[in-house]
């Protein structure tokens, strides 16, 4: 996978961030697939910038989980097994079934407000040309409002590595069926939301977190 059209999205912060946010973008939209090689060699070369910072990009992508090292020039992007899948929605239906039910209780009723306009104005324009590109940005909007609503820092940092993980599965499960559906599920937790129901609030969020599970696996069967 050549990724040298990246370069012009490096942006101005430091040299292995810029890297790393480049790197990370190509794998969770799909430019660099699952079990893509990534020589340190080429992909320096690529991008005009040293091994070095290069390396040290590549290692940040491993503690995400994204990267697999496989010698001192060579990674390969994660390759997930379905067991693999399961796991990671596991611990993200237990991360963000929590953050919801402490949502509930602190989430504020602007952002409240904020959530509800999307979702209805997704609901009603669900024949639109750019309504999954527009519903999964709603989707990231949503569970991140969430996560930040928990009151905990610690458990919506650890929330978003795993949806860093989520993410890279996109590619897959981005047709309009499917985001129609996580739509609906999306606003059954709003409701919960809204109306300052905790137990009600997990409950939903687990019911979405275990649906898109069953969606990925499906799509990872149909690809095989």
């Amino acid at each position: 996978m050549n990724v040298s059209s990246l370069k012009k999205s490096l942006r101005p912060l430091s040299l292995v961030d810029s890297i790393h946010a480049t790197l990370l973008e190509a794998i969770v939209s799909g430019q660099l697939p699952h079990g893509s090689d990534l020589n340190s060699v080429t992909l320096a070369k690529q991008l005009e910038v040293s091994r070095t910072p290069l390396r040290e990009a590549l290692r940040l992508l491993e503690r995400d989980g994204l990267v697999h090292q496989e010698g001192n020039h060579k990674a390969r992007v994660a390759k997930f097994s379905a067991d693999d899948i399961r796991e990671i929605y596991e611990v993200r239906l237990q991360l963000e079934a929590a953050a919801a039910e402490r949502a509930a209780k602190r989430i504020a009723p602007n952002v409240l407000a904020e959530l509800r306009a999307v979702a209805d104005e997704l609901s009603r324009r669900n024949r639109d040309v750019d309504w999954c590109e527009k519903a999964i940005a709603y989707d990231l909007r949503f569970h991140e409002a969430i996560a930040t609503a928990s009151g905990n820092n610690r458990l919506r940092n650890e929330i978003r590595r795993y949806r860093l993980l989520v993410r890279s599965f996109c590619v897959l499960t981005g047709r309009r069926p499917a985001l129609q559906q996580a739509l609906s599920e999306h606003i059954v937790i709003l409701d919960a939301l809204e109306t300052r129901r905790p137990a009600a609030a997990r409950n939903a969020m687990a019911a979405h977190i275990t649906a898109r599970l069953e969606e990925v696996l499906k799509q990872v069967t149909d690809a095989a």
